[in-house]
């Protein structure tokens, strides 16, 4: 994809590109340690909050369908701005909801917002990647992570000093400035629409043009459940399950995007030595394995010492997390290298993919959790799912 021609250094580009991830990341991200008192406003029970929780998909895989092919048409900047104006809305209307079918509207919106964003600043991630000539996909969603942990650490103070109205409108206002201001900074490199576009392509040309790279979208999933699932149970596990108070409940959420900081900027380190294709597949058993065994071992200790399974919890979600975290953009680079089309639609389209997936298996995970009366019978799902990877890693080979 063009960008434009008076253009900023590759080390700038990479620079604002890993700003945009870090602040995409604080923003999308203040919400979620704080999911105890949302899913306490709305007054539902674990299996009708996951369950909504995951309606945001279908918004993502609206948004996907058509961003990828909007990034190349009209460019990244209008898709930025948009999604970014919607996004810190949507976030900051939903904490304030008591009403069930307004969440799962709101969430649906904000689904669609948070896709697009995602869609472009990948986007541009590849186009930096390129400019670059090496991979620095791991290293930018590296950015991504800090904010996520950073966000977590600054909820988990503020659930004991402020309302979660204040703490996500003040800082959704906030964010929204800052990711404007850095759009405009990265304006000199920003993927431009394309030249050679054909002004007829029209609603049908979605599904007409779309590509499924099955293995890369099945071993996609597979990687990235057990980051969903922290996300969306970890808090609540820790809280519910383990019986920690609030602040406390976010540690788990917090230790395991740091192991996953420490594997995204580490990753260019281990490689020289250790074959990509390799890594993925240790990675992937034994994370899976650890995840597993630690998260069933806090649930049978809790009745005989809660320390020791909230040592457990931690642990179990810090190895799943440092083990998984190479995954994601390791398959989007895959995903990218072995497609003929535009880096915006391949990310699109690989997330309208991967969103209908995590929608089925964040469902299964909630009513798992439901049915059963243990969220950690329930995470033994994204654990068997990480384990798989090891028997998809060739999709590596080449990148």
């Amino acid at each position: 994809m063009p960008s434009s021609s008076t253009g900023l250094s590759v080390n700038d580009e990479k620079k604002y590109i890993g700003i945009l991830f870090f602040l995409f990341a604080v923003q999308i991200m203040s919400w979620v340690p704080r999911f105890p008192e949302v899913k306490a406003n709305l007054g539902l029970s674990n299996g009708e909050f996951g369950t909504y929780l995951s309606l945001g998909s279908v918004g993502a895989v609206i948004a996907m369908l058509s961003s990828g092919h909007f990034v190349h048409k009209l460019g990244a900047r209008k898709v930025l701005i948009l999604s970014t104006l919607s996004m810190c809305l949507a976030i900051s209307a939903v904490v304030h909801l008591q009403s069930a079918p307004i969440f799962i509207i709101v969430n649906i919106i904000n689904g669609a917002s948070v896709s697009a964003f995602n869609t472009a600043l990948n986007a541009q991630a590849f186009h930096a990647q390129d400019r670059a000539g090496e991979m620095i996909l791991s290293r930018q969603h590296g950015y991504w992570t800090v904010g996520a942990v950073a966000t977590a650490i600054l909820s988990g103070f503020m659930v004991e000093f402020v309302g979660i109205a204040l703490h996500i409108n003040v800082l959704s206002a906030v964010l929204f400035f800052a990711i404007l201001y850095i759009i405009k900074k990265l304006g000199p490199e920003l993927i431009q629409p394309s030249p050679e576009d054909d002004s007829d392509f029209g609603f049908k040309d979605l599904f007409t043009s779309f590509r499924i790279d099955y293995l890369v979208s099945a071993a996609l999933v597979c990687g990235i459940m057990v980051e969903f699932a922290t996300s969306d149970w970890s808090a609540i596990y820790a809280k519910e399950t383990i019986g920690v108070r609030g602040s406390l409940a976010t540690i788990p959420y917090i230790l395991t995007f740091t192991a996953m900081i420490i594997g995204r900027l580490g990753q260019h380190r281990l490689t020289p030595y250790i074959p990509l294709e390799k890594l993925v597949r240790i990675g992937s058993v034994v994370g899976g394995v650890g995840f597993i065994g630690f998260i069933m071992a806090s649930s049978l200790l809790v009745d005989y010492s809660k320390t020791l399974a909230y040592i457990c919890t931690l642990i179990g979600f810090a190895i799943g997390g440092l083990c998984s975290s190479i995954l994601s953009p390791t398959f989007f680079t895959a995903a990218n290298k072995r497609s003929s089309q535009p880096s915006a639609v391949v990310v699109g389209q690989m997330g309208v993919i991967n969103a209908i997936l995590v929608l089925c298996v964040k469902t299964i995970i909630a009513w798992t959790a439901q049915f059963t009366g243990s969220i950690a019978i329930a995470l033994i799902i994204p654990g068997l799912m990480l384990i798989s990877v090891a028997f998809m890693s060739r999709v590596t080979k080449g990148i």
